[in-house]
């Protein structure tokens, strides 16, 4: 009825048709056992619109059975980076279903064109984020948590009392297990997180580690100013170490010892990993991917060292912000030694200064006025050691014809000629130094103008009025198509004003004529070296030139002026 080979096809394809499921599973482990089929009911969770179009249906989430937890999905399946959503009042930020933060938009501050500032870019944004939080967990376990996928207690949350937290969990048929919880505080920048792991293998190196990467991106138009504040910082003991590329493409630090914090700034913003207890060690790679530009931002990837032994268990505090002195302070950690005051003795000058100036902004909401105010209460506080100063300088006028005579009477003798001088101000009550002592109290107070503009964020887009729109930049209202050195190519207002009032208060004040020639240069020299300088400092000394002017017409001096004594030479005169 069939043939020898009909019989020989069918046995074939019977054997096929029997042995191909085998081969299948054979082709295609499973990751785990297959569970009991689970009724997953579908995900309303809302989800706020993107900017340019409408909300899109996503993805439900894994529920997992009541009796074990979900099984760990290989990072071969999507990654949904937009997986949970958190609002506070400072910030919005994502975290992606494998546990990284995939987005963190600050809330408070914006960017000169006025959309907000992303301390981490937006999933939907043309370039990928670049700073992120990371775990290292070995080798032989997950090198990263971007190779496993994890399940959200919740999609959304909304913190604007109090604090709250997600739970991100995977676990697989092995006896693996991970769990994040990220906490959040609706007054506090950051967050904090903490790790628990079961049934992993101990690391090769022996230490897990908590990993920072990116360090903080470069948020300002003067790009040149946010690196030269750039920068990271561990505490190692006692001890605050800061790395900086410099000029060169890479820079390795590693320290072993109690580590109380790792962090990375721009000039106004930090990221900084804060472990409860003090981490083993520390490493820092940052990189410049043009270090000889002074424009290139360098990006510092920052690692903490953790030896758990095979369970890894550990928490942490996240900033991610404003650098304030206040929030900094508030973790007790020394953080707020990353801050730039100056040079040491000039610090307490700095922090007295914006303690008195954000103090005043309290009652006065611009900082132009809060200037104003600030000046003249500097000047009145100097009233009577510039007062001193005037008498002294109207002295040093009347003596000038006495003192030129001295000049002339021992022109080839220099010696003769200074102790002579010498002893005409000791007997006539002249003291030639008073004159400079308002102008060396000024110095250090200039300074710390200076830091406190250039580098604290209270003065960040901080406008006054008219052209001046942001006081910790210059005034800047045109472009030359040359560049002057020191100069530069872009002319600023303020500067103009303050040298033309250097002028004229030099003028009035200046009673040597060997000093005609610093009248005119120290003007123009204090314009070139101004005019880069931040509009708020500018403001502030043309304020003060412009008080001291007043002052000079307020103050009543006397006359110094020798009287004049006809004296009869009665041994030339006739009788």
């Amino acid at each position: 009825m069939f043939d020898r080979k009909t019989i020989m096809a069918m046995v074939v394809v019977g054997l096929i048709l029997i042995l191909l499921p085998k081969y299948y599973r054979l082709i295609s482990p499973q990751q785990a056992p297959a569970p009991a089929p689970i009724s997953v009911p579908k995900d309303t969770t809302a989800r706020p619109e993107r900017a340019g179009g409408s909300a899109t249906e996503q993805p439900p989430a894994v529920v997992p059975p009541p009796s074990q937890p979900p099984a760990v999905l290989a990072d071969t399946l999507p990654n949904d980076p937009e997986y949970v959503r958190i609002e506070t009042k400072r910030f919005s930020m994502t975290i992606g279903q494998n546990g990284r933060v995939s987005s963190y938009m600050l809330k408070e501050y914006v960017f000169h064109n006025k959309s907000p500032v992303f301390l981490q870019a937006s999933a939907s944004a043309p370039t990928p984020p670049t700073c992120y939080l990371d775990f290292d967990l070995g080798q032989s376990n997950f090198k990263s948590i971007n190779n496993i996928r994890l399940t959200a207690s919740t999609r959304q949350l909304n913190v604007t009392t109090g604090s709250d937290s997600v739970r991100l969990i995977s676990a697989d048929s092995a006896g693996r297990e991970i769990a994040l919880t990220y906490v959040f505080d609706a007054e506090k920048y950051g967050f904090g997180v903490s790790l628990q792991t079961k049934g992993l293998a101990a690391p090769e190196t022996g230490e897990f580690r908590i990993r920072w990467i990116g360090g903080v991106p470069s948020t300002e138009p003067d790009a040149m100013r946010d690196v030269q504040y750039s920068g990271a910082y561990a505490m190692v003991g006692d001890a605050l170490e800061k790395i900086t590329t410099g000029r060169e493409s890479s820079k390795e630090f590693t320290a072993t010892g109690q580590t109380r914090f790792v962090a990375a700034r721009s000039k106004y913003f930090m990221a900084a990993i804060v472990p409860a207890q003090p981490a083993a060690g520390v490493d820092i790679h940052g990189t410049n991917p043009e270090p000889r530009s002074r424009t290139s931002a360098p990006q510092y990837d920052l690692t903490l060292r953790e030896p758990w032994g095979a369970n890894a268990s550990g928490q942490w505090t996240v900033y991610w912000g404003p650098i304030r002195y206040e929030n900094l302070k508030a973790l007790n950690v020394g953080l707020e030694g990353t801050m730039n005051w100056g040079w040491a003795i000039i610090k307490p000058f700095s922090m007295g200064v914006l303690r008195a100036l954000t103090a005043v902004h309290k009652a006065i909401p611009n900082y132009g006025f809060v200037i104003i105010i600030f000046s003249i209460a500097v000047k009145m506080v100097l009233w009577p050691l510039t007062r001193k100063s005037q008498v002294s300088m109207k002295k040093m006028a009347a003596l000038q014809p006495e003192i030129q005579a001295i000049r002339e009477q021992h022109s080839k003798n220099s010696q003769a000629m200074n102790q002579a001088i010498m002893s005409l101000y000791k007997e006539r009550g002249v003291n030639p130094a008073s004159g400079c002592i308002p102008l060396l109290l000024q110095m250090p107070l200039l300074y710390a103008l200076f830091v406190v503009f250039s580098s604290t964020i209270e003065f960040r887009q901080a406008p006054f009025i008219l052209w001046i729109k942001d006081l910790s930049l210059p005034d800047f209202v045109y472009t030359l198509p040359f560049a002057i050195p020191m100069y530069g190519a872009q002319v600023a207002v303020l500067p103009l004003v303050m040298g033309v009032t250097q002028f004229v208060m030099s003028k009035r004040t200046t009673t040597d004529p060997n000093q005609k020639f610093m009248l005119y240069l120290m003007p123009v020299f204090m314009l070139m070296i101004f005019n880069n300088l931040p509009s708020g400092l500018t403001f502030y000394y043309t304020l003060f030139n412009l008080l001291a002017i007043v002052e000079q017409n307020l103050i009543k001096l006397p006359d110094f002026t020798p009287s004049v004594q006809v004296i009869e030479d009665k041994k030339g005169k006739k009788k």
